[in-house]
């Protein structure tokens, strides 16, 4: 029968880590963990502890009524008196259970002992850490990274969609259960999650769990404005440590490495990122993952992508075999600075006129072709009438009139006997002249021409 923890059972308190090697081994003498068999708030019975987070140590569980199997996260006893990780655990159930998406591990209940020890109930996942397998098989495939991280995306643009930034996403939060072949991803670890707004408050900020300049999460996965100690740390952290987890997992790197935590800082907002074809050029990765990746890796955030709906959509045409993802400025540069826009004007203006001038060099040889194709026909001048008078009439000489030879009939008469009998000759033409044409009646426009020095003076 489990055992029951009461409110004074100072074992809640004195919680200490241990092995089921260590226990097999030395069942009499060695430490155990006294969570483990007991019934906590009168219907969970833990069963065996599974891990331990940055707060909390994580129980597989049993609800003593229905027999369903879950998964319970009990502050560690070094927090007990931290009224701050108290609340931001209560927080993170509160949290993940209003987000409602089927890629965030479901929140069922949460609490506290009478001894002020925190829990959270969630849904028990059977399957590995996205972190596990990177170590395990890295590189991944690429469709197979594409598929596993789209799902992560996915889980937290559902998030952001109601005001709620992660700021700890890495591949230890990203949990893979196996329903048959495929990867289905469970977003887990709202721990350090920030609540920008509440829907449910009309818009009123929750509660700062935080101090002014702390820096949460996991070094390694920390946005350049996050690893600086800003305080308006948004949705584009959660974009960048997004695809920081696709990078190591197409890759099996990461690309910042250090030998402590200010090493790490300092390569995070100054190293400049390797893309993953150029680290990794015999794994044959498409030019277009590099660029959607590269765009969510920019350490100016306003030059990454602004939403992570984007970023998922990005991915699923990836998926799509799409090879122009990530060309899409307006995500991309939607909310850049008046400086850089000013800065793209040149560029602008140089592919404008480049337009002009080959619309006006097209004109014009349209213009010229239409022009060698129709005839050019002269334009005629009709100068005004001339009058002048009609030339002088020229004499024609009449031909002179041949008579025959006195000596012709008697040579006829010689030749036939016969007498020459002489006609009477016809009476010769006189010659006629030709009438002289009617003068010409002169015009008022008469007198406005002068007259010709080639003709003969008119005589009146």
């Amino acid at each position: 029968m489990p055992r029951t923890v009461g409110d004074n059972d100072l074992s809640l308190t004195q919680t200490v880590p241990q092995s089921e090697a260590e226990r097999k081994s030395a069942p009499g003498t060695a430490k155990f963990d006294p969570l483990v068999g007991a019934l906590l708030a009168e219907r969970y019975e833990i069963i065996r502890r599974i891990g331990e987070g940055g707060m909390g140590a994580v129980y597989e569980a049993r609800h003593s009524i229905i027999g369903k199997r879950v998964a319970i996260k009990v502050l560690l006893e070094k927090f007990l008196e931290n009224e701050e990780l108290i609340a931001r655990l209560l927080q993170e159930a509160r949290l993940a259970s209003s987000i409602g998406h089927q890629n965030i591990v479901d929140v069922t209940d949460f609490g506290t002992t009478r001894d002020g020890r925190a829990f959270v109930v969630m849904e028990f996942l059977e399957g590995e850490p996205l972190s596990e397998l990177i170590m395990r098989d890295a590189p991944l495939p690429v469709e197979r990274s594409l598929a596993i991280v789209k799902q992560a995306a996915s889980a937290l643009a559902a998030a952001h969609a109601k005001g709620i930034v992660h700021r700890d996403v890495k591949p230890e939060n990203v949990y893979l259960v196996r329903r048959g072949d495929l990867d289905f991803v469970k977003v887990v670890d709202f721990g350090v999650s920030k609540a920008v707004r509440s829907r449910e408050e009309a818009g009123s900020e929750w509660q700062r769990l935080t101090r002014t300049g702390a820096v949460l999460g996991t070094p390694l996965f920390m946005s350049p404005e996050q690893a600086g100690g800003s305080e308006d740390v948004d949705e584009r952290a959660d974009i960048w440590a997004t695809a920081l987890i696709l990078y190591e997992c197409l890759t099996g790197e990461l690309p910042f490495r250090g030998n402590n935590y200010l090493g790490v800082v300092a390569q995070i907002q100054n190293k400049e990122v390797q893309p993953p074809s150029a680290l990794r050029p015999e794994l044959g990765i498409p030019p277009a993952v590099d660029r959607v990746l590269m765009r969510g890796l920019e350490k100016d955030r306003t030059r990454r992508y602004q939403r992570m709906a984007d970023f998922e959509r990005d991915m699923d045409r990836l998926l799509a075999g799409d090879m122009d993802a990530g060309f899409d400025e307006n995500a991309a540069f939607a909310s850049d600075p008046p400086s850089r826009k000013r800065g793209r004007w040149p560029v602008h203006v140089g592919v404008a006129a480049i337009f002009a001038v080959g619309i006006g060099t097209a004109m014009l040889l349209a213009r010229t072709s239409h022009e060698a194709s129709v005839p050019i026909v002269p334009a005629v001048v009709k100068p005004a009438p001339r009058v002048t008078a009609p030339p002088a009439r020229i004499p024609v000489p009449t031909p002179p009139v041949r008579e025959k030879p006195a000596s012709v009939p008697a040579e006829h008469a010689r030749r036939t006997g016969r007498a020459h009998v002489a006609r009477p000759a016809a009476p010769r033409a006189e010659h006629t002249p030709t009438p002289a044409p009617p003068p010409v009646k002169k015009t008022k426009a008469d007198d406005k021409i002068a007259p010709s020095p080639y003709n003969s003076p008119q005589v009146p």
